[in-house]
């Protein structure tokens, strides 16, 4: 199977294909319509879901897990094959907005 045309499989249930994925990495933060990225201020982890199930969440309510706001502020977000887990950065990401 082509490499683009892989999907991405989130509890057995296909969500996005590989090539969506890799335009949603792409987006540049500094050319992106600020207005157009979702806001996720908002937006509450549920530790009692499954791996799975708050990676579709995360994608459902960001619509680019890679580039989204938090109010006024953008945020691109890269990963390193071996850097922590996506909720992990989140999270202190979260926190320290909330701490000022």
């Amino acid at each position: 199977m082509n490499e683009n045309k892989k999907v991405v499989l989130i509890g057995g249930k296909i969500l996005i294909t590989q090539e969506k994925l890799n335009t949603m990495r792409a987006v540049d933060i500094r050319t992106v319509d600020k207005a157009a990225l979702q806001d996720v201020s908002g937006f509450i982890f549920d530790i009692s879901l499954s791996k799975e199930e708050r990676a579709a969440r995360v994608l459902r309510a960001t619509k680019n897990p890679y580039c989204f706001r938090h109010g006024d502020t953008v945020i691109k977000l890269e990963f390193a094959d071996n850097g922590p887990p996506l909720q992990d950065i989140m999270c202190n990401f979260l926190v320290r907005q909330k701490s000022g």
